[in-house]
């Protein structure tokens, strides 16, 4: 009978215990463990879901928010880490990680006596806490506080060993302007921490700013050697061998950094990148296509490949490259509905509105939350002059996005297209909530104010820009854009002269010279800025063509329209793509009495811009010339349906009343 009871108990027991440890604090435990492991394997979006499964058993759960401010931080989100330390804090006001991070995040956003005071609170704690101390030390620097360097050089000697203390000391030895103490400091933080890729890399731009560059290159292939994958330090030393004329050796670096891991899309793009900006297309071309054979569902890869392509003049192989794409997968995959996305910008580029549309629609059929999708179909409504659905879509796209401000740039020029000024100033104002310091949103509101003739405030906004960055050459060109605008003819140019002052090798101020000279029916003054602008940049397809229409419209000369001609086709193989190129050929067709040719390229315009006023002209005129009568009768009227003002308006009109 004992036994019996003895089992039961035994039975008992081993059920009480079976049900705690699969009880509330069990499973949260378990979700936390899986969330750090995540975590540390950088699998950031899976922890998130597992804190929120343990938060949901435990709302109090302070461990979790404390992961929670750690991924934020990895994330770049300040104000989520920040919001998330805080919650740590109020359950546990001693807990030094979380006061630790809202120090550091109070110091990142120059908070600087807040973050003391978290230093101060850490060390009343603790008074050798090496955070702590680092955190006091960090903030002294960021003042610029004398009493920085025999403070670190204390906290050191106290056996705060740290990388951290090392850099911060070379950093308050440079602004008591004792270079030899900053790299004295970085060397004996290198013995103190022999593996700190930190300290090699201060130590590197040391020498490189000293014209050291060997010593340099041989820190760098050490961090290579200690962190054989960190791909940054690797195109790091390739960068460093190629400014020293070391090409060779840089493709070496890169060849092994791919190598290192064959397989990964993102190492593959970096090492493009590097390429590209050392305008070496078809080494980037080659490591792209490289990755596709390997991964031919690469949607990074090929999307990268379309985008060269389109840099380089090559659009149709971009777009096929991109239409391939979009047929890889599920109408869903994330992939394709990228591939679709970029096809719309293309087609929107290009003013083929109604094929950017198409693929505007397919993706918001999947996904019909995409902020980018709602964009792209705001601009082909405001390319269409359609405010309010464009309005529509703009909304859509703050309303999804509080942060985006060119969001609400467009939605105020949806608004200005529906003449509600003020919900345009309104979301111009939004807008600067958002960002104050926004130079964009300063720029906007300054062109509000010009079209509504409130020239002051709108030349305040451009001033106080400008006493901040008296250099900055748009906010310069916009102030002579809005004295245009009023009629202060003289004081435009004034800054448009200051423009080219300050930048003489850059077409821009010849380009808006030019445009003001041609206001003031100065047509020989207008040529000659803009021959001076394309002399600048011969390699510019918008200023060559700019120049050939410029001539078209304003010479009868055959051998100036030769010229001319000859411009528009070399802009034409600079960007075969592009319409307005066609458009200028064709009128050059035109203006020299081939009506042939000329109507043959016009129709190739008016067919992708059958609602531009200029284009049916452009198209009206020829078929004129060509003696097709009724189709130029057709596509006059059509130009002067549109009832908005066009160069030739006067001239349709006059051949009309011909016909």
């Amino acid at each position: 009978m004992l036994s019996v009871r003895l089992t039961r108990l035994i039975w008992l027991f081993s059920l009480l215990l079976l049900v705690a440890c699969s009880g509330p604090e069990a499973k949260k435990q378990k979700f936390f463990a899986k969330a750090k492991t995540l975590y540390d394997k950088g699998d950031y979006v899976k922890s998130r879901i597992e804190l929120k499964n343990a938060i949901q058993i435990d709302p109090k759960f302070a461990d979790a928010f404390q992961l929670f401010g750690l991924l934020d931080l990895k994330e770049g989100n300040l104000k989520g880490a920040f919001g998330n330390f805080n919650k740590v804090i109020a359950l546990n006001p001693a807990d030094k990680v979380a006061q630790y991070h809202t120090g550091k995040i109070f110091l990142a956003v120059r908070q600087l006596d807040k973050a003391m005071e978290k230093a101060e609170l850490l060390l009343k704690q603790d008074p050798n806490y090496p955070d702590g101390l680092l955190l006091k030390g960090a903030v002294l620097v960021a003042r610029r506080d004398v009493g920085a360097r025999p403070f670190l050089e204390g906290v050191i000697a106290r056996g705060t060993g740290q990388p951290d203390a090392y850099l911060l000391l070379s950093n308050a030895c440079l602004q008591a302007r004792d270079p030899k103490g900053a790299e004295g400091a970085l060397r004996h933080g290198l013995e103190a921490n022999p593996a700190s890729v930190e300290l090699y890399l201060s130590l590197v731009g040391a020498c490189s700013q000293t014209g050291r560059n060997d010593e340099a290159v041989t820190l760098l292939v050490k961090v290579c050697s200690l962190e054989p994958k960190n791909l940054e330090t690797g195109l790091a030393l390739a960068g460093f061998y190629w400014a020293l004329g070391k090409q060779p050796q840089a493709v070496e670096v890169l060849g092994k950094q791919v190598a290192a891991d064959p397989e990964n899309d993102q190492r593959r793009l970096k090492v493009a990148e590097f390429y590209l900006a050392r305008n070496r297309t078809p080494d980037a071309e080659r490591e792209l296509k490289e990755g596709i054979a390997r991964n031919s569902k690469g949607f990074p890869l090929r999307l990268a490949l379309a985008d060269l392509y389109l840099q380089s003049g090559r659009g149709e192989l971009g777009i096929a490259c991109l239409k391939e794409s979009a047929g890889l997968g599920k109408e869903s995959d994330p992939g394709v509905l990228q591939a679709k996305s970029a096809l719309a910008k293309v087609y929107l580029q290009r003013a083929e509105l109604d094929k950017s549309a198409g693929y505007v629609e397919e993706v918001l059929k999947e996904s019909p939350k995409s902020v980018e999708a709602h964009f792209i179909k705001g601009s082909i409504e405001l390319q269409k002059r359609d405010g309010l659905n464009a309005v529509n879509e703009f909304r859509t796209v703050v309303s999804e996005q509080p942060q985006y401000l060119e969001g609400y740039l467009h939605l105020a020029e949806a608004y200005l297209l529906q003449k509600e000024q003020g919900l345009a100033l309104d979301t111009l104002k939004s807008a600067q909530k958002v960002d104050p310091a926004s130079r964009e949103v300063q720029i906007a509101l300054s062109r509000y104010y010009g079209s509504h003739k409130d020239v002051p405030a709108a030349r305040e906004l451009l001033e106080k820009l400008l006493a901040k960055t008296p250099g900055d050459l748009e906010v310069r060109v916009e102030l002579g854009d809005l004295y245009a605008g009023n009629g202060e003819l003289a004081k435009a140019e004034a800054e448009y002269a200051r423009v080219r002052s300050l930048a003489p090798k850059l077409p821009i101020g010849y380009v808006k010279a030019g445009a003001l000279h041609l206001r003031q029916g100065k047509k020989a003054l207008a040529i000659a800025d803009y021959e001076k602008a394309y002399q600048l940049n011969q390699g510019s397809w918008l200023l060559a063509n700019d120049l050939a229409y410029l001539i078209a419209e304003n010479s009868s000369s055959p051998g100036e329209l030769d010229r001319a001609l000859a411009l528009a086709e070399k802009a034409r193989t600079l960007n075969p793509e592009a319409v307005n190129i066609l458009d200028t050929m064709g009128w050059l067709h035109y203006r020299k009495g081939e009506s042939q040719k000329a109507v043959e390229l016009l129709r190739q315009v008016q067919s992708k811009r059958p609602d531009a006023p200029e284009a049916n002209f452009h198209l009206g005129m020829a078929l004129y010339q060509a003696g097709k009568l009724q189709e130029a009768k057709a596509m006059l009227n059509k130009s002067l349906s549109a009832k908005v003002s066009f160069s030739g308006r006067d001239e349709a009109i006059r051949t009309l009343a011909r016909i």
